[in-house]
């Protein structure tokens, strides 16, 4: 079956859902409690079943993953020059990258305060603001045109799952 990237994600997140349902059925339905002289009633719970169901699951995941990792380490991302997985790694280094330059643009130029023994002490940042604040802005639009780069990418290659 052809599909794309995003299709093949949504599909791994589907079958670990029905893995999640297995094991929660597995954890509720794998003991029956009674009382002495009470007749046991049956359970539904299947071990066998259950093992070869999660062990199935198991397999088209590993399956689908490896072939997305495939797609991840050769399909280029366009306008960037680099593949869907350097992409990824790219777009987690400029969301560090932002979150400081924030915390630089935040600040005050120079700020003051009294000390505990009350002196005047002043704090000067040794570079400008408004230049962190710039800085801010290009990093915020790159992060935005890479995550549309990555969306289409996964949107427009097929592969075989």
């Amino acid at each position: 079956m052809k599909v794309c990237n995003s299709e093949a994600m949504k599909y791994i997140k589907e079958l670990e859902r029905q893995k999640d349902i297995l094991l929660y059925t597995e954890n509720n339905r794998s003991t029956v409690s009674y009382k002495e002289g009470e007749v046991k009633q049956p359970s539904k719970y299947d071990y066998e079943a259950t093992r070869k169901g999660i062990e199935k699951i198991d397999e088209q995941i590993r399956k689908i993953k490896h072939v997305l990792s495939i797609a991840n380490t050769t399909t280029i991302v366009d306008g960037f020059d680099m593949t869907i997985g350097e992409a990824l790694v790219y777009l987690a280094q400029l969301n560090l990258e932002y979150d400081q330059v924030s915390r630089l643009a935040e600040r005050e130029k120079i700020t003051r305060r009294i000390t505990a023994n009350g002196v005047l002490e002043y704090t000067e940042c040794v570079y400008e603001p408004e230049i962190a604040e710039e800085k801010q802005k290009e990093i915020y639009a790159r992060i935005a045109k890479l995550q549309v780069a990555i969306d289409r990418a996964n949107l427009t290659h097929f592969i075989e799952i």
